[in-house]
């Protein structure tokens, strides 16, 4: 009946909306070079009618008036211009443009704030400000100015994004939440839409942004936490020659030379190529803790024809790093902190985690015309990992002695993707059809050695007076398991974003229909114990969305989404029998919101508010929550639980004046325990702090001292428990960054200092009795040279 009404509803808006036929003129904008001129505003002149242009340089303008006009054609920095059209109803009018800059000076115009387009993770080409719902994009220019190169970095910049703590150490993996909620290991990270695991180092220097999808993504990606997905979008090969080398220095022996080339293969620019590589070695304010890392990353796009494209990817990262168990404390308490050095290590020089990751990624497209495209993607990767750890357990004796235990094994994982989506639009009278179709197949394939568990290796260790080289953490040579874990994954979806009264008025229908499944592959299926079955889910993931358009620059939106996430059985647990075959955790969010292009559309802000509600969450608790080794590590199982995320989100982004640019965030967000078997009703949910804030500006001088940039940010997050048992409320910290920078000719210096006024601060994600401590002041000096 719903469906039927809905029906009637379009049906009657496409009838009352009706009018005159007007005309359509389509287009192409090239530059003067004869290079597809991406992104660039195409204005009726005398009215607010305008598009900016597609990846290929076209673009489409409806409903013009008939008869004579001019169009404007601008870019931001780059001389407007004019030419004179004629439209017509029939046939449509077609025109070709020239802009008077070359693709080199039009590569480095950086489009900002709602006018972005991200359709590796939206899958779709529209501008963020008529997609509704919540994203943010961190782009080259804060990355750059900010001196990124982790993830950490990125992520303070975006409202409602946390990192919650670490695996052993920043340089072995961090840990995301959004709006309250974990991010999935191994759903929630994307690289160009591609699942990636969330085992090692995400940034590195072939990352040409970040992008968060906010809330429920199910109908784009499958079960996944309804927190967000993280989008990591890599350097596309250029149709000119571009060279960019750079060395980063800095306190605690950072040495960190990058190189980022780029250009055409031949003549006649059809075939294009980019590589980016990194070596990055540094020690840090913490004792015994040290990495190493390498990444090589070459990509070439073929463009077989003018509307076929493809391009290939490999990625190749490897890193090892200082096993870190971060600082416990001597009574259990925050305050207790104080009592031992900052840079204390508990765990045992030359215990590392190993990681290798490689992949190869195929994006093929092939446009049809002016409206219609097909994508089909292709990628498998394969990861090796060794996380060697040595990690305390509980409160430590009145004496500071603490027992240690030992963690050590290897594991691998493989993962195929495979997909097919077609883009276009269409019109049914007066309504304009924004449609997207696809199908999608992923699998993935893991194996853990039986060296797996806590061994209890030590329990005469100090922490006032440590004394290391008593123990030694051999490397693990036990033999795999006898099965493999897998995922695996089919989606069909479809969505359809309609279009009213000249895009004033959007509706956007989709839904996704799922078949995943998971669970334990065996070498000898006869050695299946009768507990471990597979979990097999077919939800429906649905979404709405509803966008109102008053002008071009200013757009509101409220939605609905859902996501699932796939449960799977637990041999190991101790009462494993009571759950063969979980039931899916199911995520549904509600949220309203604003966006808007400001200062003659140079700066982007979102506003939103959401209320995000997690039933029948799936998960796990130690018999004894605050001292696992009491209990040898044993755990239950629990399933029913219920928790609820609701606040309010800030983002802004882009140029204030040409010379300022400007990243701001603020958040508020409730997450709290609704009811659960484990936890008590009110706790907060763990990592997620109530309030956060954070401000980024730097200057440009382009006439006294031209070239010198100044830069400074301040990064606030509240107060939080690091565990949902909420035992011990870490405090609330504020930290500020400054900068310098001085660019001439091709040349660029930047000096940064982090944490300026050297503030202690901490995280806690894993034990309620331990925390890990976050970066002392440090500097760090870029020297880069384009060429």
């Amino acid at each position: 009946m719903r469906f039927i009404l809905l029906i009637t509803f379009i049906s009657f808006i496409s009838v009352v909306t009706a009018q005159p036929p007007k005309g359509t003129l389509r287009g192409i904008v090239t530059t003067a070079d004869g290079q597809p001129a991406a992104f660039v505003n195409v204005m009726l002149k005398g009215s607010k009618i305008g598009v900016t242009t597609d990846e290929d340089g076209s673009f489409t303008l409806r409903n013009l008036p008939e008869g004579a006009q001019t169009l404007l054609v601008s870019s931001v920095g780059f001389e407007p211009v004019e030419q004179a059209v004629t439209v017509s109803s029939d046939p449509e009018a077609k025109v070709s443009l020239s802009l008077k800059s070359t693709a080199k000076q039009l590569g480095e115009v950086v489009v900002t704030g709602q006018k972005r387009r991200t359709s590796s993770a939206t899958r779709t080409n529209q501008e963020l400000i008529d997609i509704p719902m919540a994203i943010q994009v961190v782009g080259q220019e804060v990355i750059q100015k900010q001196n990124a190169f982790d993830m950490a970095t990125i992520v303070r910049n975006v409202a409602g994004v946390n990192l919650s703590g670490t695996y052993g150490g920043q340089n072995t993996y961090q840990y995301f939440n959004a709006r309250g909620f974990d991010l999935n290991n191994w759903q929630n990270y994307r690289r160009n839409g591609f699942m990636i695991w969330n085992m090692g180092t995400h940034f590195n220097d072939n990352i040409e942004s970040v992008e968060f999808l906010k809330g429920p993504t199910a109908i784009l990606y499958g079960d996944v936490a309804p927190g967000g997905v993280m989008n990591l979008v890599t350097k596309k090969p250029l149709n000119y020659n571009y060279r960019r080398v750079e060395m980063k220095v800095g306190q605690y022996g950072l040495f960190r030379p990058t190189v980022d080339v780029s250009g055409p293969i031949n003549r006649q620019r059809t075939l294009l190529y980019r590589l980016n590589a990194t070596y990055e070695r540094s020690n840090s304010f913490r004792d015994y803790v040290k990495h190493n890392a390498v990444m090589f990353a070459p990509s070439i796009l073929w463009k077989i024809s003018p509307r076929l494209d493809w391009n290939v990817e490999y990625t190749y990262k490897k890193t090892t790093a200082s096993d870190d168990p971060g600082l416990v404390s001597p009574d259990g308490t925050f305050d207790g902190l104080s009592r031992i050095p900052y840079n204390r290590y508990l765990s045992e020089p030359g215990v590392n985690y190993g990681f290798s990751d490689q992949g190869v990624y195929s994006t093929l497209t092939y446009q049809i015309n002016s409206q219609w495209r097909v994508r089909n993607l292709a990628g498998y990767s394969y990861t090796v990992r060794n996380p060697a750890s040595i990690s305390t357990s509980g409160i430590p004796d009145p004496d500071g002695r603490v027992d240690r235990f030992e963690y050590n094994y290897r594991q691998w994982f493989d993962i195929r993707t495979v997909s097919l989506e077609l883009l276009g639009e269409v019109n049914t009278g007066s309504v304009k059809h924004h449609l997207l179709a696809g199908v999608e197949y992923n699998d993935s394939f893991s194996r853990y050695s039986t060296g797996a568990g806590y061994n209890k290796v030590d329990s005469t260790f100090n922490i006032f007076n440590p004394q290391y080289g008593r123990i030694r953490v051999a490397d693990d040579t036990s033999p795999f398991e006898k099965f493999r874990f897998y995922y695996i994954r089919h989606g069909l979806y479809v969505q359809d974003q309609l279009s009213f009264l000249n895009d004033k008025v959007q509706l956007l229908l989709g839904v996704r229909f799922n078949r995943t499944e998971q669970g334990n592959r065996y070498d000898n299926e006869a050695e299946r114990p009768e507990t471990d079955k597979p979990s097999i889910a077919t939800p429906v993931s649905p979404r709405f969305g509803l966008v109102f358009k008053p002008v071009s620059w200013l757009s509101a939106f409220a939605s609905y989404s859902k996501s699932y996430e796939v449960n799977a059985p637990d041999v190991a647990a101790e009462n494993a029998n009571q759950f063969t075959a979980p039931a899916p955790t199911i995520g549904e969010q509600v949220e309203i919101g604003m966006k808007g292009n400001l200062l003659q559309q140079r700066l982007g802000v979102t506003l939103t508010a959401f209320q995000i509600n997690k039933n029948n969450v799936f998960g796990y608790v130690y018999l004894d929550p605050i001292n696992p080794s009491n209990q040898d590590f044993k755990y239950n199982l629990y399933s029913g639980g219920r928790h609820r995320s609701r606040g309010v989100e800030l983002d802004v982004n882009g140029k204030v004046t040409p010379e300022l640019n400007l990243i701001a965030s603020a958040s508020y967000i409730d997450a709290v325990v609704v009811s659960d078997p484990a936890y008590k009703t009110g706790n907060w949910l763990g990592a997620q702090p109530r309030n956060s804030y954070s401000l980024w500006a730097d200057y440009r001088f382009d006439r006294v001292v031209k070239g010198l940039t100044l830069g400074y940010g301040v990064f606030h997050r509240g107060q939080f428990y690091g565990t949902t048992e909420n035992v011990t409320l870490t405090r609330s910290y504020t930290t500020m960054d400054a900068s310098v920078g001085y660019r001439f000719k091709g040349f660029n210096f930047l000096l940064t200092v982090s944490n300026l006024a050297n503030r202690k601060y901490y995280l806690q994600s894993f034990s309620p009795t331990a925390w890990e401590p976050q970066w002392t002041r440090r500097a760090v000096l870029s020297v880069a040279y384009k060429f």
